[in-house]
Parts: structure tokens; sequence; C-alpha cells
């Protein structure tokens, strides 16, 4: 990987983190459950596709997002539930 990809990863995982909070409903924090929340998590799939960003590390963004809001473990578990279903379709 040549220091160019390194730094466009770096800033696409910061992107990520930045604008992962626009996926999960304000109210109730569920992931895609409104058409604006999935338009925004379809991008950051393409995003996250485009700069060969893993399953895996998305999903890391998404558990700590949800664990600095404080969501109990249970609705945690149904929102990665969701997570895993729409980035692994590309992601691997």
């Amino acid at each position: 990987m040549t220091d160019q990809e390194k730094v466009a990863r770096h800033d696409t995982i910061d992107e990520i983190r930045t604008r992962i909070g626009g996926c999960f409903g304000t109210a109730d924090g569920i992931f895609a459950g409104h058409p604006s929340d999935e338009k925004i998590a379809k991008d950051l799939r393409k995003l996250a596709s485009n700069n060969n960003l893993t399953l895996q590390e998305v999903r890391e963004i998404a558990l700590s997002y949800l664990y600095c809001k404080g969501y109990i473990a249970e609705h945690i578990s149904k929102q990665m539930d969701k997570v895993n279903k729409l980035f692994g379709t590309k992601l691997h």
C-alpha cells in the first residue's frame, strides 16, 4: 500500500466516523430506519467500498458510536445486525 493509499484510507475512516451518526435515528437510534438515514448509510457504504475498507472496520466504527450513545446491549445487537446486512453486501 502506497503512502497515498494509506492517507486516503485514513481519511475515509475519519469521514465515516464523523458521519456514522447520520445513519441512526436521532430519537430512537435505529439504523437506516428513515429514508434519509438509509441514504447516508448507502453513501457511506459506497465510500467504504471505493476505498477498500473492510466490513470489520465499519462495524467497529458503528459499534463505537452506539456504545458512546449509551444504548443497551439488546438495542446495539439489533442495530449491528442491520449494519452487517447493509454494509455486508459490498464489503468483506
